[in-house]
């Protein structure tokens, strides 16, 4: 594998903010510019770099066994246009994971949680069943709570 496209993932992950970054997400980018490297190639060669680590693995087609491949590619198009990968995630070995990155990530992944669940809200059908919007609601005001929760210990801005 190139030299250039180890030293491009390097980079990549030592700018991050997320640090544990998923490869599927880099190769899009890396695709971009690049017309090779395969991903199944991308990934093997990432994933045997010395300089980094492999942290954990995604599938956002969990549950979904009995679907058609079509239905299961559709789905991870769906859900990488939202920003979820599947797949592998690594980091730089030599970039620890602080306290203040875990906080950050808490309330970035809250953020688009809580924004995911009003547009869940504003999207929902006028003949939804009163039990079921009852539960949309319900998942909102948790969101809220976890985020005032999170404000309390020092995260988040004071006007939200």
């Amino acid at each position: 594998m190139s030299a250039d496209m180890l030293d491009w993932v390097r980079a990549y992950l030592e700018r991050d903010d997320d640090i544990v970054v998923p490869i599927k997400k880099m190769w899009n980018e890396w695709q971009l510019s690049h017309p090779e490297p395969p991903f199944e190639e991308f990934t093997a060669a990432i994933l045997a770099d010395e300089q980094v680590e492999h942290m954990a693995s995604v599938d956002h087609n969990r549950g979904m066994e009995h679907a058609s491949p079509e239905e299961k590619a559709a789905r991870e198009r769906e859900k990488e246009a939202l920003g979820y990968f599947s797949g592998p995630r690594v980091k730089l070995k030599s970039r620890e994971i602080t306290a203040e990155h875990i906080a950050n990530m808490l309330k970035k992944h809250t953020d688009r949680m809580e924004q995911a669940l009003r547009d869940a809200r504003s999207a929902m059908p006028e003949d939804i069943s009163e039990p079921d919007e009852g539960k949309l609601i319900d998942a909102i005001v948790m969101t809220r709570k976890l985020k005032k929760m999170l404000r309390k210990i020092g995260l988040g801005s004071e006007e939200e």
